[in-house]
């Protein structure tokens, strides 16, 4: 994907031309004209970034979107299609990146939480050698029959966040149940997965 700059330069380069005249930019865009793509970035710039700031609630990362947005345009101009409208495009791309942003910032929100609590590491520790490859998948193993022999609620909870890695708002939907009751299930599981490997050595 292009970086923010090649933006800026194709704007800078086109600003120096004749101002577009009216036709179809979807066409023209994707013939590579520049003057055509500096017209829909001029035209809807800074709207977009107002609107991204409304998800994001920081101007500079709403315009690094905005920014990353016209950057895949350009660079995948080629099969651009803007179907109803150009404006309609644009901001419908946008909610959906922001949304995406929110989902990830939710999701890393989460996992600093999870790692507050006790023997959490041992739900996704990497193995530190290629030579404990054989006991890092024996324990795996174990870790997942011990993950089956959870209540079902407290089974499917687990499996949502440490298997899909989904955020505890993303559970709480899922499951029809609220975001303190995913937090009390995740809780008992690892209450009980500790207990269970307690015997010999949690692993850590």
């Amino acid at each position: 994907m292009p970086s923010r700059a090649t933006v800026s330069d194709i704007v800078t380069r086109a600003s120096h031309r004749d101002s577009a005249q009216p036709a179809d930019l979807e066409s023209r865009i994707r013939a590579g004209d520049v003057r055509a793509f500096e017209q829909l970035f001029r035209a809807h710039y800074e709207s977009l970034c107002r609107f991204a700031h409304r998800y994001l609630l920081d101007p500079a990362l709403a315009e690094d979107l905005v920014q990353d947005l016209f950057a895949h345009l350009w660079a995948d101009r080629a099969r651009l299609e803007l179907h109803d409208s150009a404006r309609a495009y644009l901001f419908a791309s946008v909610r959906n990146r922001a949304l995406n942003v929110r989902k990830r910032q939710l999701v890393e929100n989460d996992w600093a939480r999870d790692e507050a609590l006790p023997d959490v590491r041992a739900l996704h520790r990497a193995p530190a050698t290629s030579d404990h490859a054989l006991d890092v998948r024996e324990r795996d193993a174990h870790l997942r029959s011990a993950i089956e022999s959870l209540p079902e609620r407290c089974r499917m909870v687990m499996r949502l966040r440490w298997q899909e890695q989904m955020s505890h708002a993303e559970i709480a939907t899922i499951m029809g149940i609220s975001r303190k009751g995913v937090e009390h299930q995740l809780s008992r599981g690892l209450t009980s997965l500790r207990q269970r490997f307690g015997r010999a050595r949690a692993p850590d």
